[in-house]
């Protein structure tokens, strides 16, 4: 569930005891991805050159901070009271962001970034979990299946409207791009983690670790998300003026 804080998921399990090491990882990768994403802005303006952001070591990094956060979205959704509502605050906020990045480059709009894809993961999950309670993710077939169907999303199908699930066209374009496959199957082994999470069964270091920058970092997400391209595109931009380009 949505905290008071506006973080994206809340990793509380019983009533009191919140698991820290979820804060962390998420903070972590979300200021990987802060970074990343200034890094773009950088080379986008000549800042830098484009080869250090576009090199298979960086496109290996931004996957491994990409699948950390998707996975951790999907632990915390095991802890949630209710999914739905916390999939449609998400979703709102993603309709926003597709309006504001429509107004400042409709060709670089987002159309169905990481806010769209956890808003609709929380849904799909929702709906799912009572199948799931049955019948729970089995984490190597998670696994296996993301990274069998991330050439899906390669943009050479002749359909229309199918670019959520992974399917585009050759046109289709978004600046950030998270369609359900393959990542749900990354949220899928998410849900496995937070159940074994909850049973007590990761290393004891697990619920012992504490990193207050990154807790407060990963517990306020959503605030992050919605703030980082702003103030990235602002300092590089004040960049580009002490520069004189």
């Amino acid at each position: 569930m949505w905290s008071s804080s506006g973080s994206m998921c809340n990793p509380n399990g019983e009533r009191g005891r919140r698991y820290y090491a979820l804060d962390v990882l998420r903070g972590l990768s979300i200021v990987l991805m802060v970074f990343y994403h200034w890094g773009y802005d950088l080379a986008l303006y000549g800042l830098i050159p484009a080869w250090v952001l576009y090199n298979p070591l960086l496109d290996a990094l931004q996957l491994l901070f990409a699948s950390v956060f998707v996975a951790i979205s999907g632990a915390s959704s095991t802890f949630s009271h209710s999914n739905v509502r916390r999939g449609l605050r998400i979703l709102a906020c993603a309709l926003v962001v597709s309006a504001v990045t429509f107004w400042f480059d409709p060709q670089e709009a987002i159309r169905f970034g990481i806010l769209h894809f956890l808003g609709t993961a929380a849904l799909f999950y929702a709906l799912l979990a009572p199948v799931l309670r049955r019948f729970p993710p089995n984490p190597v077939l998670c696994l296996v299946l993301f990274f069998l169907t991330r050439a899906l999303t390669q943009p050479y199908y002749q359909v229309h409207g199918l670019w959520w699930l992974g399917f585009r066209r050759p046109e289709f374009s978004s600046a950030d791009y998270y369609p359900l496959l393959p990542w749900f199957f990354m949220y899928l082994f998410g849900v496995w983690l937070g159940e074994v999470v909850k049973r007590g069964k990761m290393p004891s270091w697990f619920y012992r670790v504490r990193l207050p920058f990154l807790e407060k970092v990963g517990s306020h997400t959503l605030i992050v998300y919605l703030l980082h391209q702003p103030v990235c595109m602002g300092l590089t931009l004040l960049l580009v003026k002490l520069c004189g380009q």
